[in-house]
């Protein structure tokens, strides 16, 4: 079995409740501006993308144009990883082996501000979209799996749009917020005009410590 075979399969089934028990979408609190300085602070003093490269590998083992409808050539999306791989092994598929900040980054409020509201988190990731640009129609990984928050860094005009059983959901978020979304579900990002920053990160249903908040 190959290492993208391998990720299809971890992304299915796992010990937290299933897609379909949760809901689409929920916020979760407000990250302070001294947060969401710090965070912005990082995108604004480093342009480097982490998709593709040798310290992000499990973005490898994704075809991004076919998946998403990002390449990895151009500027359209880049990430920033601030959670990274803990082991030696650096061809892990497994989302839970980023765990491990980097020091190189400064999260002397973002850390303490996650710690009341999680008690693990994974794969915290920097993300940033230029306008007139689409994450296309993509299911990332079941919430039984792994479950995903996002913190909006700025004011913008993209929408996040969910495709469920009942039809089509959108979701606006607005500087400060933090948000579950349900990735289980199909879904796309659509930038306006203005640049779109976010906090993207994982974290098992478990860790989560208001839980109830998040069920149908």
């Amino acid at each position: 079995m190959d290492k993208l075979e391998a990720a299809k399969r971890t992304r299915v089934k796992g010990t937290g409740p299933r897609r379909d028990k949760l809901v689409i979408f929920k916020r979760l609190g407000y990250a302070p501006p001294y947060v969401v300085k710090e965070l912005n602070k990082i995108l604004d003093r480093h342009t480097h993308n982490d998709i593709g490269g040798d310290n992000y590998n499990i973005t490898n083992t994704t075809d991004y144009d076919k998946s998403f409808g990002i390449s990895k050539a151009n500027d359209s999306y880049r990430q920033i990883l601030l959670q990274k791989n803990a082991l030696i092994d650096k061809d892990s598929v497994d989302e839970y082996t980023y765990n491990e900040w980097d020091a190189g980054y400064n999260l002397r409020y973002t850390r303490p501000f996650l710690d009341k509201y999680f008690s693990n988190t994974v794969r915290f990731r920097l993300s940033e979209m230029v306008g007139h640009h689409e994450i296309k129609w993509h299911i990332d990984t079941d919430t039984s799996v792994a479950c995903r928050a996002q913190i909006c860094l700025g004011t913008n005009d993209s929408v996040f749009q969910f495709k469920d059983r009942s039809g089509i959901h959108e979701l606006k978020m607005r500087p400060g917020e933090m948000w579950f979304i349900n990735t289980g579900w199909n879904h796309r990002v659509i930038s306006g005009t203005t640049l779109r920053r976010t906090a993207v990160f994982s974290f098992h249903f478990d860790d989560v410590i208001e839980k109830t908040i998040l069920y149908k």
